[in-house]
């Protein structure tokens, strides 16, 4: 038993040196060119590790509009307002994809406003929004009646008391359905600046857009863009024939001021 032990041991020893030998051989050979251990091609990075394209980056920008007449562009020849105007200035300026939904409609008034804010659609839009056009007012303080606008002092007086509250609500719902866009209310001019309505008109109209800034200033990036200034004493420049809405002309001057309002 102790002979075919031995005679055993001596073919398993020589096979383990055997192996010993090559494992040495191909370490040598792997030491002098360590490429021949790396893969063909490099690893692709998984997804946590792939670095970010800037170019797959979302670049749109929602615009929604909202309002009367003039968010519409009533009295524009060119169909654009100056929400269109403002849009299209801004895409330049911008590295911005702007998609636009102008919901304005000729004739609201604060009270139809709200009512419009009630919908889910309008409000699905709203929260989505990067910024929100709109104007109002216009309507309230002057309403038209069988094709004449109502300008005696006691009317007006009473519908500017009905939109100071309605102002307050509107602005809380846009905020409340979108807390972080950057809110642009586009105040009021007057269109009777050099008709005999202008007594009657110009000061609760210059009462109204103060109001309206003092109350946009109790929340957060609301700006409210004048445009008194733009028309007063230059009603014939930049009115259209009605009278009362902006002409092309008036729209770029509104369109312009929005803009650097945004800026």
């Amino acid at each position: 038993m102790r002979r075919q032990s031995g005679q055993l041991l001596w073919p398993i020893t020589g096979s383990i040196a055997l192996l010993s030998l090559l494992l040495f051989a191909c370490g040598f050979v792997f030491a002098l060119n360590p490429h021949m251990l790396a893969a063909d091609k490099p690893l692709t990075p998984t997804a946590e590790q792939a670095p970010a394209n800037p170019d797959q980056t979302d670049n749109q920008w929602d615009i929604v509009a909202l309002g009367d007449s003039l968010t519409r562009g009533t009295g524009d020849v060119n169909g654009q307002g100056y929400v269109g105007l403002f849009r299209e200035a801004y895409e330049k300026e911008t590295t911005h994809k702007i998609v636009l939904h102008n919901l304005a409609i000729n004739g609201l008034t604060s009270t139809e406003l709200l009512e419009q804010l009630e919908q889910k659609q309008v409000q699905q839009l709203l929260a989505s929004a990067d910024l929100i056009l709109f104007t109002i007012g216009g309507n309230d303080l002057f309403r038209l009646s069988e094709g004449l606008y109502e300008l005696d002092e006691e009317t007006i007086d009473t519908a500017l008391s009905h939109l100071e509250q309605n102002f307050v609500k509107v602005l809380a719902e846009l905020r409340r359905h979108n807390p972080q866009a950057t809110i642009v209310y586009t105040s009021l001019y007057n269109p009777f600046g050099n008709t005999e309505a202008a007594g009657a008109t110009t000061k609760p109209l210059l009462q109204w857009n103060s109001t309206a800034q003092q109350t946009a200033a109790q929340f957060a990036k609301v700006l409210v863009v004048p445009t008194y200034d733009l028309f007063a004493q230059k009603e014939d420049a930049y009115l259209y024939t009605d009278h009362f809405h902006p002409n092309s002309a008036g729209y770029a001057r509104i369109a312009e001021r929005v803009l650097q309002a945004v800026d």
